[in-house]
């Protein structure tokens, strides 16, 4: 099933401009959004099926949820149109 999820996030990811640029990969139960090896963004299986829940890499230091839920589109539509929590200043 992760497999599965995982494809269908890279073709969503493919076709949008603030996506494209990030690798998707699979760690235990969550999809990672990366660049240039470092992972900005995570999405995470939530507790009923399609749901899933986000977090940003927060200044480098640790990892803080996004209050928001839905489906794997739908949380990568907020990621687009949320760029900031893409990137970080070093």
């Amino acid at each position: 099933m992760m497999t599965d999820m995982l494809e269908k996030a890279k073709r969503i990811a493919l076709a949008d401009p603030h996506l494209s640029q990030f690798d998707i990969h699979i760690e235990g139960n969550e999809l990672h959004l990366c660049k240039e090896g470092e992972c900005f963004a995570r999405m995470i299986t939530g507790d009923s099926p399609n749901q899933w829940r986000m977090a940003y890499f927060h200044n480098l230091e640790r990892w803080e949820y996004i209050d928001f839920t839905g489906t794997l589109e739908e949380c990568l539509a907020f990621l687009s149109d949320n760029p900031h929590y893409l990137f970080w200043k070093g």
